[in-house]
């Protein structure tokens, strides 16, 4: 149902009288959009015995009616149109703002701080909260956005973050840079979070982020894991000649058999193993968790004990262990081919490659999820083991876990 703008004469009684005031009254608009009420003075007045109630307008044969009904007639159409228009564009208003954009005033921020200035502050701010992993990804998202402008031309200022940079971000990432949806995804993710940030502080008031159209662009991840058989290889694989290849295939492993992330095992200590149990503190969520140990977590803790100070494990630096995986990996021949699926925009791409090429630490994680689900564990208390707070994502291995199973079943019974 359209919105339509009404005006009516304001009932307000006479202070000693008490009677509802009928000379010189003041027309007011009534506009009702998305659950709101705007209500605005026409600054016009008129006698109530002139005005046509039904017909909303003052009555044929008054002086200044056509002037009068003229201007209220602009009024209406002014409000109307800024609705259409906003509803159009996908914004959304509310009655301050709705009057502002009535009065043709513009909000004025409430510092006049710099893109750069705000960003600098807002970085200093989330520090007190986030981890410093989280800021990390932060600021490396922001200096590709500096390369972005400083490569196309697109000045970083908030009255210049519209759709068409947007779109020209879009070209940028996945013309130029060839990133993926997932990636993209996060840039726009940590833009825009910036931008409701600034927006709240006063220093912002371009909300052309808050467009439908100004989206997070999102992909869901391939899960490529190790079975069971691939993963109880691995840890038996004598790796004796190749001391560093040892270790690092031992920390992945103890990722496959725990869930737990880099950062968690890298600093997981000797005061975070309570008997039976693993007890530390998630650094991504900074939750508490608690993990039982099993015969593979316990030999592998035996192994590096009081080996390596302060510390339960050998972990090295993350692009190191990813880069002796694909080696390792490699050598161990656990090179069958797998395919990523991946977007950019609405474009498929799907690349197959050997199981060495496209491994890193992150693939622990997967394959303790799958192989967890595939061996009876339940999903709720997979998810409590790793801190996974996502069910919908977590459910995604079940597919994987039924694919298992009917492979399983072939190898078993064979396929007619």
């Amino acid at each position: 149902m359209k919105s339509e703008a009404k005006f009516y004469l304001e009932k307000r009684k006479d202070k000693e009288s008490g009677k509802v005031m009928t000379n010189n009254v003041p027309i007011f608009l009534f506009f009702s959009f998305d659950g709101q009420r705007l209500q605005y003075y026409s600054g016009f007045r008129v006698d109530a015995a002139k005005w046509d109630e039904e017909n909303m307008k003052v009555k044929k044969g008054f002086e200044e009616a056509a002037d009068i009904n003229r201007e209220l007639g602009k009024l209406k159409t002014k409000v109307e149109d800024i609705y259409t228009k906003a509803k159009a564009l996908d914004e959304e208003l509310n009655i301050e703002e709705f009057r502002r954009r009535v009065k043709g005033e513009q909000e004025a921020p409430k510092c006049k701080k710099s893109f750069q200035e705000c960003l600098t502050e807002y970085q200093d701010s989330s520090a007190l909260t986030k981890t410093s992993g989280t800021m990390r990804a932060i600021k490396s998202t922001f200096n590709i956005l500096k390369e972005f402008s400083k490569e196309t031309g697109n000045i970083l200022e908030f009255k210049n973050i519209t759709q068409e940079l947007y779109d020209n971000l879009l070209n940028y990432c996945f013309n130029e840079q060839d990133y993926k949806n997932a990636y993209t995804g996060k840039l726009i993710k940590d833009l825009k979070a910036f931008l409701n940030w600034a927006t709240d502080k006063g220093y912002n008031t371009n909300l052309d982020f808050k467009k439908r159209s100004f989206k997070k662009l999102t992909e869901e991840p391939e899960i490529i894991f190790l079975t069971y058989d691939e993963l109880i290889l691995l840890y038996n694989y004598n790796f004796s000649s190749n001391p560093a290849f040892d270790q690092v295939r031992d920390v992945f492993c103890f990722g496959c058999f725990t869930g737990m992330r880099y950062s968690d095992i890298a600093s997981l200590a000797p005061e975070h193993i309570h008997k039976e149990f693993i007890n530390y503190r998630i650094e991504k969520t900074r939750v508490n968790n608690t993990i039982p140990l099993n015969p593979f977590t316990k030999e592998l803790l035996k192994k590096y004990k009081g080996k390596i100070p302060d510390r339960c494990l050998p972990v090295i630096s993350e692009q190191n262990t990813n880069e002796n995986l694909k080696k390792l990996f490699k050598k161990a021949k656990l090179t069958r081919k797998v395919q990523k699926i991946n977007f950019q925009g609405a474009k498929q791409i799907k690349v197959t490659a050997p199981l060495h090429e496209v491994i890193t630490f992150h693939m622990s994680k997967k394959t303790f999820m799958t192989n967890f689900l595939a061996k009876g564990g339940s999903l709720l208390t997979a998810m409590s083991i790793t801190g996974n707070k996502d069910l919908k994502t977590a459910r995604r291995y079940y597919k994987v876990v039924d694919t298992l199973k009917a492979d399983e079943m072939q190898k078993v019974f064979g396929k007619k």
